[in-house]
């Protein structure tokens, strides 16, 4: 019943398993509802197309089955006048015969014999009706097919409609079966999405602060900031740019990148900056800026410690200049690939 094009079994073919056929049903006996079993070896995406093409096609018949609900009310009502009219009809049509027949001089007694034949009454008053009224008797005869022809339609009707709400229930049946599966495998991504998350907190935990792309836990600048490679880039009196420059508007926090215990000077070149000792030993610069931040000693990654500003000889440019000491301070290290990691500016 439903329009052309559209059909509760549309949906994306399987493109690989999504599953080990052991890990269906951990808590039941492995076996998947029968409405599941077209579904069990799709992927979890396509499997959410599936759903999401049976809330569709059931939305579409419960429309059909409203439209369906009024179209029946309507044959029932159409059936209900015909009967009324057709039985107002009648009634007039039998007066009328009564009132013609005793005019007749046919023996008036034949209508007051309780034992008379049936048949011989009704061909008396047919006849008497006829002469009577002819036009009256033809529009009865007319009523009469009317209704029969809309109590075929209602039959019609009720037959579609008992279709439409048989073809609803199977879609309810078959999305609760499907949302059903759907939960099951998702749970089962979620477990699985842990799962790797953990094993990268595991790794992560082994290799943080060790190597390059590891030493930073979350990004300095908090705000929408932009940066490039400028490592080596040429600097006034013949030095060479030992770090990156994360440009951003005044007054953007900034944030530690990683634990550790974070102090705060000033310099004739930077100005305001802050010196923070990394908890595996490395250790961390940062200068420019327009303020500190309320943290002293040992800090949390994430925590303020400082705001963008253009500090020291950075008057007009407001932007972060951030350097990576790998081990200790005087080992500097190109920051751009850590910082990139953890910040989105990267330009």
């Amino acid at each position: 019943m439903l329009p052309s094009g559209t059909s509760a079994s549309d949906a994306p073919e399987a493109s690989e398993p999504s599953t080990d056929a052991s890990e269906v049903d951990a808590a039941g006996d492995g076996q998947p509802e029968p409405a599941q079993e077209t579904i069990v070896g799709l992927t979890l995406e396509d499997t959410r197309e599936r759903v999401s093409a049976t809330e569709v096609a059931l939305r579409v018949t419960m429309l059909q089955k409203e439209s369906d609900d009024r179209n029946l009310a309507g044959a029932r009502l159409a059936v209900e006048e015909l009967r009324d009219e057709t039985h107002d009809i009648a009634q007039s049509t039998v007066e009328n015969a009564i009132t013609n027949y005793r005019q007749t001089d046919i023996d008036a007694g034949l209508l007051e014999v309780r034992d008379l034949n049936e048949g011989l009454r009704a061909n008396a008053l047919g006849d008497a009706a006829i002469v009577a009224d002819t036009e009256t008797f033809d529009e009865y005869r007319d009523k009469i097919k009317d209704l029969e022809l809309a109590e075929s339609n209602l039959l019609a009707e009720i037959d579609e409609n008992e279709e439409l709400s048989a073809e609803v229930a199977e879609l309810q049946r078959q999305l609760e079966s499907e949302q059903s599966w759907l939960a099951e495998i998702e749970e089962r991504e979620l477990h699985r999405q842990v799962r790797i998350e953990s094993a990268k907190e595991a790794t992560l935990a082994q290799v943080l602060g060790t190597k390059q792309g590891y030493y930073l836990r979350t990004c300095p600048v908090a705000g929408r900031h932009s940066f490039i490679d400028s490592w080596g880039f040429p600097r006034s009196g013949g030095r060479r740019h030992k770090g990156v420059d994360l440009l951003a508007a005044p007054g953007v926090p900034i944030v530690a990148p990683v634990n550790g215990r974070v102090e705060y000077r000033s310099n004739r070149v930077g100005g305001r900056s802050f010196h923070l000792f990394g908890e595996h030993g490395n250790y961390f610069y940062g200068t420019h800026l327009s303020g500190y931040g309320d943290v002293q000693g040992e800090v949390k990654a994430g925590q303020v410690i400082g705001y963008v500003g253009d500090d020291g000889n950075a008057a007009g440019i407001p932007h972060l200049h951030f350097e990576i000491h790998a081990g200790g301070r005087g080992n500097q290290i190109n920051p751009y690939v850590d910082v990139s990691i953890v910040c989105d500016g990267a330009r």
